[in-house]
């Protein structure tokens, strides 16, 4: 039976996330457009970054396949389902994005950016789920493998990093995907714990 409420939890965490590509195609009006804080603007384009935040699908994958035979596992899945939904939630109701306006080089790292740019619309910047999912996984890693618990710091911030480095979210972004983990992790030990 807990198995069967695992796998349930589990498909109402991934049908949460699907939602990202739902609430992706609504078009934030151009008053929910953040613009550039001072801060922002000194923050370069650092190409290389487009690794570690493509990294971010395959690190939630192998999250899932280690934390799904650990006690954690109900918890995680709540959480994540918790984080999924109530983001979409938040995309749909006060869409926000971020404006694009960069010339990229040749090289084979911007490429990936600008495929990256071409297939992912400006919406659905805060809170950034790159940082919620990331930082997720991290959380629940360190608690199940303890012993390799700096693997999934340095992990969970390079890929938090990796969303401004690449130009995809603002500082207020990574902000928002902050608070939207350590509330839902907050909630699920709640519910769960």
């Amino acid at each position: 039976m807990e198995d069967l409420l695992q796998a349930l939890i589990a498909a109402v965490a991934i049908a949460g996330m699907l939602l990202y590509f739902l609430t992706n195609r609504i078009h934030a009006p151009s008053t929910w457009f953040f613009q550039d804080t001072w801060l922002d603007k000194y923050i370069p384009l650092v190409p290389y970054f487009i690794i570690a935040y493509v990294c971010l699908y395959p690190y939630i994958l192998i999250t899932i396949v280690l934390m799904w035979d650990t006690p954690l596992s109900t918890q995680f899945f709540t959480c994540f389902s918790i984080a999924a939904w109530t983001a979409a939630l938040m995309w749909y109701v006060a869409p926000a994005g971020i404006v694009r306006h960069r010339r990229l080089g040749p090289d084979f790292f911007s490429q990936m950016i600008v495929w990256l740019y071409e297939h992912d619309q400006e919406n659905n910047t805060i809170p950034s789920s790159h940082v919620f999912y990331s930082l997720i996984c991290s959380y629940f890693l360190m608690l199940a493998y303890p012993h390799v618990q700096l693997l999934f710091v340095v992990v969970g911030i390079l890929i938090s990093i990796s969303t401004v480095f690449v130009k995809q979210h603002h500082l207020a972004d990574i902000l928002g995907g902050i608070v939207w983990a350590a509330g839902s992790i907050a909630i699920a030990s709640y519910l769960v714990g």
